[in-house]
This record gives structure tokens, sequence and C-alpha cells, in this order.
């Protein structure tokens, strides 16, 4: 009969991500990213620069006059180049993590059915962790969020406001992607892969509108839709974590091994404390805090596809009628 560790009491919620086993550096990450690793992997770096990018960002916001002060030919390739090397990095990552993490729920269902395939959405013998792509990738995108901030940094110098919904988006992808990673927890190959295959087609737009090159207005309007389908079906897959249960477990002794191999971390290695999707209190903190920042996101962008779309669209009708009618009389 399989025993498992007694449950930790975590001191707070912040504590489980701090107490627990780190993940190893990850194998082929630049030298620059693999020396302040430890810095990244400390949790205060993504609360306190999370929290100083929102003050930040609402401050300036706040005494925006609409004066675009990068205007010119230079300002105007560097932003472009901003927005190709999110596109094609974003496309990487999808490219680079979409096949492994499918074709491992294929082999599963292949290998033992249904069973087969919780084990493998599960990553109960940590395969997933144990590679050296799938961890890199997830890594790099953890660090990305930090960068991407400068979405934020374009728009105030161009002089416009920056609104709670890109604030508070930035904000919560480093906080949220920190967590997800720092704990292993299965469910961040939804961040991962969802978002890169989002942002890939998101930067892209962004690159077009640069260049005033034309981008039909239906896809821009298709792609706020992919962004709230991303929130609302990536949710809840998270939200599934949190409930499944393991069909049946591989030994201890195979456990054992295969935590020790993929989670030795100074602290000691990660140990799994029960037949469930995730392995301990750290990793369903880290999927109760994705679930949770995932909630008013999506009500921040419904609200923005009905002003931005609907209240268009209602406007462009009554113009029409008004027109129409004139040509009645």
């Amino acid at each position: 009969m399989t025993s498992y560790a007694a449950h930790p009491r975590a001191s707070s919620f912040l504590a489980s991500f701090a107490d627990g086993p780190k993940p190893p550096t990850p194998t082929g990450i630049p030298a620059p990213l693999a020396s302040t690793y430890d810095l990244f992997l400390n949790p205060v770096t993504p609360l306190a620069f999370g929290l100083v990018y929102f003050a930040t960002a609402k401050t300036l916001s706040h005494f925006q006059n609409g004066k675009n002060r990068i205007k010119g030919k230079g300002w105007d390739v560097a932003v472009l180049v901003h927005n190709i090397l999110l596109a094609v990095y974003s496309a990487w990552t999808f490219l680079g993590t979409a096949p492994q993490i499918f074709g491992a729920f294929v082999r599963g269902y292949m290998a033992d059915g249904f069973a087969g395939l919780t084990h493998a959405f599960c990553d109960s013998s940590f395969a997933i962790w144990q590679q050296t792509t799938f961890p890199k990738f997830a890594y790099l995108f953890y660090v990305s969020k930090f960068y991407e901030i400068v979405d934020t940094a374009i728009l105030l110098l161009k002089g416009k406001k920056v609104g709670m919904l890109q604030s508070y988006h930035h904000m919560g992808a480093i906080w949220t992607m920190y967590a997800a990673y720092a704990t292993q927890a299965m469910p961040v190959w939804l961040f991962v892969v969802f978002n890169s295959f989002i942002h890939s087609i998101m930067y892209t737009y962004y690159a077009f509108s640069t260049v005033s090159l034309p981008f039909p207005r239906f896809l821009k309007k298709s792609l706020t839709r992919l962004q709230i389908t991303q929130f609302l079906v990536g949710g809840s897959l998270a939200a599934s974590y949190l409930f499944i249960k393991l069909p049946e477990l591989p030994s201890a002794e195979e456990m054992s091994a295969a935590a020790t191999s993929s989670f030795e971390a100074g602290v000691g290695a990660l140990k799994r404390e029960g037949p469930t999707c995730l392995v301990n209190a750290a990793q369903r903190h880290a999927t109760l805090l994705n679930c949770a920042y995932l909630v008013p996101l999506t009500y921040l962008f419904v609200a923005f596809f009905f002003k931005t779309y609907q209240k268009n669209s209602a406007a462009n009708a009554a113009a029409k009628a008004k027109a129409n009618a004139k040509k009645a009389n």
C-alpha cells in the first residue's frame, strides 16, 4: 500500500512558494538568465516588480496629455522590431512546446486509454519536467513577462493612458507565471501553449499596425474573441487539476526516483502528498492563483470587447439607418 507524506501547513500563501523545492536551472538558457536564475525564482522579485510596475503605470497614466513622444522613423522601427521579436518568440515557444505536450497526451491515451491520458495530463511521473526542452521554454516564457511591460512603456510614450486591462494583465501575468513555474505545477503548460499561440497572432497584428499595413477588422475582432476563449478554456482546464484523482499511482519507489532526479533543489526533493493530480499545497496554491487571476481578466476583456466592437456596430447601424432615411426623403 502506497504511503504519502503528511500534508504540510504553509505559514502563508506566499510561504508555500518560498519554502518549497525549486526546479533546477534549465539547460540551454542564455548565460545572463542562468546567472540570475535564483533572483527570478525568489518570490519577492515578481511580487515587488509587479507592484512597482502597476503603481508606476497608473501614476504616469494619470499625467498623460495625449502628446506623442516617439515620432519619427527611428521610433517606428524600434516599435516594429519589438513587435516582430515577440511575434517570432511566441511562435517559437508554441512550436517548441505544443507538440511535446499534446504528443505526451496521445501517447498516454494510446498506452492505457483514459487512465493513461489522465496520468499524462497530470504528468504523474514528472516526465515533462525531466526533459530539457519544456523547462527551458517555460522559464523563458516566465522571464518574457517582465519584458512585455515594454508594451505599456510604448503606450505611455505615445501619450496614451494605461487602462486597468493592460496594467492588471501584465502584473498578473508575471505573478501567475512565476507561481506556476516555480512550483512546476502541470497546468503551466496551459499558460505557455495557449498564451504563446495567441501572442504570436497578437504581436503580428501589432507589427502590421506599426507600418500601417491593412489588417481586416473581423480578424482583430476574432483575436479578442480568441483571447477570451483562451481564458475560459484555459481557466476551466486549470481548475480541473484541482479535482482530478489519479486512477492508480506508480510504486512509491518509482515516484521517489522520478521526484529526486527531476526536483533536486538544495532544500530537498518534491514529494507527492496523495493520489491527486497536483503534487502538493504549493502547486494547488499556484493553480488557484492562476484561476483567480483569470476571473477579473476575463471580465475586463469582455467589457473591452463590447465597448470596442458592439458600441461601434450600433453606431454604424444608426448612421446607416440615418443615411437611408435621408435617401428615402
